[in-house]
């Protein structure tokens, strides 16, 4: 029953019952407690006592209704005003306890149990989100301080071999120099990849932002192929054993190149950096329907717990669990998820300590008229 007509139907009924009050209290009045008192009609204060009997009927039956109506409507208020100021727990109330024993409402207070049920489910999203919040403003924090150590982590690399080279009073032969500017060239690149990962997180923050993606039919066999000669030739990725299996030689779809590229770039490096050396990452792609194509990406590392897996691609979540000097921004699993999504894919990822994590990558067909428009 809705609370507008359980509230209608329970206040016709306390008025008719008060009315009834009034007569039965008239009565008794008039035909048993004033006679028995000795006074008629005829005495002076006759009707001022029945004038009185009226007003004392009036102020209990409106203490009646105060504490009936009022009191779920106060406790309600006053929880809602709770809510405004940040305390999420139901307001204590001395007088009438708002639940019996077996944590069920009190009769007064069943009149708005709609009413009740919803401010707790308010209560609980409104303290889920603060606290979501403030788990996400320590990340942040984390994150900015992460940050703060990866951009200066290449700087002092960058500084230290530039001032080297300036050095006049020591003569650098070609292949120390050129040891000292790929040193330089690394962390250049490495540089250029956080600052990357910051611009596009920023536009991908904005709700209004829409990712241009440009779609292009290509063989999906030879562009991971190309992509793990890429990964293999960075030095990070050396001592990493990365395989590419599939069981076709053509897989025709379309797909944007350039944030394709980067969103399995960052789903491998991440293979990468948060597992020992001589970790074997093996990729298989395969026609999981008429409609769907699946690209796996396994490893046997070190695996993850379900709290990281559960964050893994919350923004400025750094995995604990890291074996490489550079640690990433805490971006590139969140970034990789929205180009995959931006593809009309999905993405989902399977883990389990000391046995090895699996990414589970869907992108759909999509005909060459798609594709053009």
């Amino acid at each position: 029953m809705k609370v507008k007509l359980r509230y209608g139907i329970h206040f016709i009924l306390g008025l008719l019952a008060w009315l009834l009050s009034m007569a039965v209290m008239t009565i008794i009045t008039t035909e048993t407690i004033l006679p028995t008192l000795g006074i008629t009609p005829d005495n002076a204060n006759y009707d001022l006592l029945v004038l009185l009997t009226f007003v004392v009927n009036i102020m209990m039956c409106s203490i009646v209704f105060s504490w009936y109506f009022g009191g779920p409507l106060w406790f309600i208020m006053s929880w809602i005003d709770n809510l405004t100021k940040g305390k999420y727990e139901a307001p204590i109330t001395r007088k009438n306890k708002v639940y019996n024993q077996h944590y069920k409402l009190r009769q007064p207070y069943r009149l708005y149990k709609e009413v009740i049920h919803n401010i707790h489910i308010l209560s609980d999203s409104l303290q889920q989100a603060e606290v979501e919040r403030k788990n996400m403003e320590e990340s942040k924090r984390d994150w900015i301080a992460g940050i703060s150590h990866d951009l200066k982590t290449p700087l002092t690399y960058i500084t230290g071999y530039t001032t080297l080279l300036l050095n006049d009073e020591y003569t650098w032969s070609a292949e120390e120099q050129k040891s000292f500017l790929l040193e330089v060239h690394h962390k250049s690149l490495h540089l250029e990849r956080l600052i990357q990962d910051l611009n596009l997180s920023l536009q991908i923050e904005n709700v209004e932002f829409q990712i241009p993606i440009q779609l292009k039919r290509g063989n999906l066999v030879a562009f991971i192929e190309n992509l793990i000669t890429d990964i293999c030739s960075n030095p990070n990725a050396a001592e990493y054993m990365i395989s590419f299996h599939t069981e076709e030689k053509i897989i025709d779809s379309c797909y944007d190149e350039r944030l394709l590229y980067r969103a399995l770039q960052n789903l491998l490096m991440n293979a990468v950096i948060h597992n020992p050396a001589g970790t074997e990452i093996q990729l298989t792609l395969a026609r999981k329907n008429e409609s769907k194509i699946e690209l796996k990406i396994v490893d046997n590392g070190v695996g993850m717990e379900s709290e990281t897996i559960k964050n893994i691609f919350t923004k400025y979540y750094r995995g604990s669990t890291t074996h490489a000097p550079e640690f990433g921004t805490g971006l590139g699993m969140a970034i990789a998820k929205q180009l995959i999504l931006a593809h009309n894919g999905s993405i989902t990822m399977d883990s389990e300590l000391s046995k090895g994590t699996t990414a589970y990558i869907i992108l759909p067909y999509i005909n060459e008229t798609s594709a053009d428009s």
